[in-house]
């Protein structure tokens, strides 16, 4: 039977001080004051989640983390306003019509996060295709004109098939986050990294406020495993890296090859998450505990005593090897941040994926993939 109560123990008030002290080293009061305001989440007896869903954790947690990340960045906004450290300008059709599309993804997320199941899969599918095939009708500049792939950029001469391959993008990316979202710090910490390298490229105080409030996410989840990012957090943090990720392709700020990096995980667990589905007769929309953060964590979990220690580690794990190693090669300069050469670090990690996926799966019975009922 899994634990889902949420009772303070002396073990819980060393972990708060810790991630008390961690927060306000690292980002002052406010990081103080939202690590409070995280232990306050977990505290609810509302949107509670078990370990069933991702066949991970085997604690009670909450899935209001995304949630909560959006609602502190949004504080963090209006201070950073207020006290004038951020000086308010008239937004722009694409800046509104980009961020109506990211809530609006947050928002179906929240729906499902608040009563369980409200949403079925396929009703997510058409909102989030419906949110994204709009948006991109109303900005055909984030639709790509050339990825350097000689087949692909056939395909994307054509408007039509440029708009369909672009939202299809955009949907598999948001439930490929949604489908990793299990270890904890694993998409919260590629989440960072990713909007670490956006606020070093381009500067935007925006990019800096939601690295700070996944960075402490990151830190809560990892250390406590008490704060899932929830479905609010995959489809709302999903969507808007996924959309500002295409924004600063299409104004040359980045290459395909190295968001592929940055984003290397997700993008291909999905494709290997779909293939062996439909290898195995599966449908594709629904959950099993296969991913290879799965396969990870039954190894951790043999070398820890620590249920959250083995779950963290396999996030942590996972993170160094994709994204971790996107934001090394950018801060050590291996290349410009728009060449294509990164396809090749790419294709290095498709390889160790692959690799790791194999070996990871030595000893684990057919039992172990499927969700517990």
């Amino acid at each position: 039977m899994l634990d889902k109560s949420f009772k303070f123990s002396g073990r819980d008030l060393t972990k708060l001080s810790i991630m008390m002290v961690i927060a306000t080293l690292l980002f002052g009061l406010p990081g103080l004051l939202m690590t409070l305001f995280l232990q306050w989440i977990t505290s609810q007896s509302y949107a509670i989640e078990s370990g069933n869903k991702h066949g991970i954790s085997k604690i009670g947690a909450s899935r209001l983390g995304g949630a909560a990340i959006f609602g502190s960045a949004l504080a963090l906004y209006l201070f950073g306003v207020f006290s004038g450290i951020i000086e308010l300008s008239p937004l722009s059709t694409v800046s509104n019509v980009l961020w109506l599309s990211i809530f609006s993804c947050m928002g179906i997320g929240l729906m499902d996060d608040l009563k369980s199941n409200l949403l079925s899969p396929k009703i997510r599918l058409i909102a989030s295709s419906l949110i994204f095939g709009v948006c991109l009708l109303l900005i055909p500049t984030l639709i790509p004109q050339r990825m350097g792939v000689v087949g692909l950029d056939f395909l994307l001469d054509n408007a039509i098939t440029a708009w369909i391959l672009t939202l299809v993008f955009c949907v598999g990316f948001v439930n490929a986050v949604n489908m990793a979202d299990g270890a904890n710090g694993l998409i919260p910490g590629i989440i960072t990294a990713a909007l670490a390298v956006f606020y070093m490229e381009v500067g935007s105080f925006t990019y800096a406020i939601f690295m700070a409030t996944c960075g402490l996410f990151t830190i809560f989840n990892v250390i406590s495993g008490r704060l899932f990012l929830g479905d609010a957090g995959a489809y709302g943090l999903g969507s808007m890296v996924a959309l500002n990720g295409l924004f600063l392709h299409s104004a040359g700020v980045f290459s395909a090859a190295f968001l592929a990096v940055l984003f290397a995980y997700p993008c291909i667990d999905i494709l290997v998450t779909v293939a062996r589905r439909r290898i195995s007769g599966r449908s594709i929309l629904l959950p099993d505990n296969d991913h290879l953060h799965n396969r990870v964590y039954f190894h951790c979990q043999g070398w820890f005593r620590s249920k959250t220690l083995a779950n963290s580690m396999t996030g942590v794990l996972i993170v160094s090897c994709s994204s971790g190693l996107a934001l090394l090669g950018y801060i050590e300069a291996w290349w410009s941040v728009t060449s294509n050469k990164w396809a090749w670090v790419f294709v290095a990690q498709c390889s160790f994926y692959l690799f790791a996926f194999v070996v990871t799966g030595l000893g684990r019975s057919i039992s172990q993939h499927l969700p517990e009922q």
